[in-house]
């Protein structure tokens, strides 16, 4: 009873236990090579490679047709306002709302809409094969830029609309539709501003205001941008520096300053200097007019032409840059614009010819709306773009700065494709 027993281990026990211990490891090296895997993988997707865009004949002919409508549409809101303010459009909105609708007209009102849109040389299926390969390409472009469009069509559930208008747009925009029951109008209302209000970020909170009783149709489009500049301006370096306006009296805005190589190009009227975004993808153009000349010197000049030859002209040059921050809202029916380039038939009772989208009845667009969004700030720009149509039944000196002290254009471009996002003016950085 009082001796004492020691335990000695079997040969085979010590030989189970260390295989049992190296299948152990092998486990945990296996789940460590798919951890790094599964991180490999994650830091793939989390950081993809900014890819160059290469334009067919064809997309190339969309984009300076585009380009050109945009700076016309430009020309011709700028020449409406009544008095000068910050003004921004997107061309690029504007058109794709439009193509959209263009694939419901037939006869003359489809003819005009070509013509204004400088696509007659084009085939429906080319231009809308063309828009759904530009905009899939220009949302998986840079991953340091974020850039969703969206399209929708929402119609009274009670109106017969054609099928090949419908499956056309879904197929080739991506446009969500809805047949919706317009006698609720305050439901139509929140359903087509919410749509707005979540695909701009909350920047666009509605583009219609009443739903009326002729109206059968809602074509919209939405643009987000938000960008990071590639060169960020340090918040220390703002100061409140003089902006003097076209009139001659002066604000204290609050300015930005940098001091690094951007391209740029002196004109006889303005200075032009480009600040890139992100992976250097997309960009900022500022059209600075000299002295003696204004913003709408610069306009006057605007064509697809000029503004490629201006931007093969830039060189990398260091500059000290003085940008004042700025931030508003613009909106504008277009319907006027649109009929003095051109448009008018399908604003027209008696002439429009909608029959691509429906024969029930004669229908023609009773509004095209567009409001736009920006903020330019030290981290970057965040702007945003809605076009809403309706459619309803009848019935500086030489030296190394670049100051931005006095009104100026700006235009947000991408440079592979030189596809124009949007264009605007800043008369008085400190109006909202």
């Amino acid at each position: 009873m009082g001796k004492n027993f020691i335990w000695q281990r079997n040969p085979i026990q010590v030989q189970s236990v260390l295989i049992k211990k190296n299948n152990v490891m092998k486990r945990l090296f296996s789940l460590l090579a798919i951890a790094i895997l599964v991180l490999s993988c994650t830091n793939d997707t989390v950081n993809p490679v900014v890819t160059d865009l290469i334009l067919t004949e064809k997309s190339a002919k969309i984009i300076a047709a585009d380009n050109q409508f945009g700076f016309e549409l430009f020309r011709k809101v700028n020449a409406s306002l009544d008095e000068p303010k910050n003004t921004m459009i997107s061309p690029m909105s504007v058109s794709l709302a439009l193509a959209m609708v263009y694939n419901g007209t037939a006869g003359n009102t489809k003819k005009q809409m070509e013509d204004m849109l400088h696509k007659a040389n084009l085939s429906p299926d080319d231009i809308n094969q063309s828009y759904k390969d530009l905009v899939s390409a220009l949302q998986s472009h840079d991953p340091k830029v974020e850039l969703s469009i969206s399209n929708a069509i929402f119609y009274r559930n009670s109106f017969s609309v054609k099928n090949d208008f419908i499956t056309t747009n879904q197929n080739f925009y991506q446009a969500e539709v809805s047949g919706l029951d317009f006698s609720k109008t305050i439901e139509i209302l929140n359903k087509v501003n919410g749509w707005v209000n979540t695909k701009t970020k909350g920047k666009i909170d509605k583009i219609i205001e009443e739903v009326k009783p002729e109206d059968i149709m809602y074509l919209l489009n939405a643009i987000y941008f938000n960008g990071e500049w590639k060169y960020s301006f340090d918040t220390k370096k703002t100061l409140e520096l003089t902006f003097t306006k076209e009139d001659k009296t002066t604000v204290q805005a609050p300015t930005m300053i940098i001091e690094k190589p951007f391209n740029y190009y002196s004109h006889q009227k303005f200075e032009l200097l480009e600040m890139p975004y992100g992976s250097g993808k997309y960009s900022m153009l500022i059209f600075l007019p000299e002295t003696g000349k204004t913003t709408n010197d610069i306009i006057s000049l605007l064509t697809s032409e000029n503004a490629n030859d201006w931007i093969s002209k830039l060189s990398e040059q260091k500059k000290e840059v003085f940008l004042p921050k700025f931030e508003f809202k613009f909106d504008d029916s277009l319907v006027d614009e649109l009929k003095a380039l051109g448009m008018t038939d399908a604003f027209n009772d008696a002439k429009a010819n909608l029959t691509g989208i429906s024969e029930a009845a004669q229908l023609v667009i009773s509004e095209v709306k567009h409001k736009s969004y920006i903020k330019v700030d030290e981290r970057g720009t965040e702007a945003a773009a809605v076009t809403g149509i309706t459619v309803g039944v009848t019935s500086v000196g030489p030296d190394n700065s670049f100051r931005v002290d006095h009104p100026f254009i700006f235009a947000i471009r991408e440079k592979d494709t030189k596809a124009i996002l949007f264009i605007g003016k800043v008369m008085d950085p400190k109006q909202n």
